[in-house]
């Protein structure tokens, strides 16, 4: 009878290693918040170009015009776009493209400043961005270089999309 209550004792031990486990449930967590306002404050305007095809103007970081347009025009502005509802120091791309219309090829290039950082961009292409600790709004100049595809008739008027991407990294 001792051998049994050995052998007994030997498997019980054996076996009660895998009958007795052990579990506790946790939990991941997120902090949520609401994807940024993109706003134009100014809309841009190159002012008055040349009605041929071909014709180009180009805008400066100063809102100055060159090219095949009329620098004295009183309608000439920069863009101006705001970005609004960051949160403090986060990464992200700014990306501002610029398209083909009907009579229009616009290519975009831009500043963007919070204050703090500045970037410059150009046409389609990604550009790092960190915002402050105080998520300041950023602001984006747009200008670049309008190129009249199409001939146009004068007084008319005439746009061309450009658009602005905010991504987070």
């Amino acid at each position: 009878m001792n051998k049994k209550l050995l052998f007994s004792a030997a498997l019980l031990a054996a076996t009660s290693s895998s009958i007795f486990a052990s579990s506790q449930t946790f939990q991941a967590s997120i902090n949520g918040w609401s994807e940024p306002t993109i706003a134009e404050t100014n809309a841009l305007h190159f002012g008055k170009v040349r009605l041929a095809a071909g014709s180009t103007c180009t805008m400066d970081s100063a809102g100055a015009v060159t090219g095949n347009c009329d620098a004295s025009d009183a309608n000439i502005q920069l863009g101006g776009i705001t970005v609004s509802g960051l949160a403090p120091s986060s990464a992200m791309n700014i990306t501002v493209s610029g398209s083909t219309g009907s009579n229009l090829t616009f290519a975009p290039a831009t500043t963007a400043t919070d204050g703090t950082s500045t970037t410059t961009t150009s046409d389609g292409v990604a550009s790092a961005f960190t915002t402050d600790a105080s998520a300041t709004d950023i602001t984006i100049n747009v200008y670049g270089q309008v190129t009249v595809d199409n001939a146009l008739t004068a007084d008319g008027n005439y746009t061309v999309d450009y658009t602005v991407d905010v991504s987070f990294q």
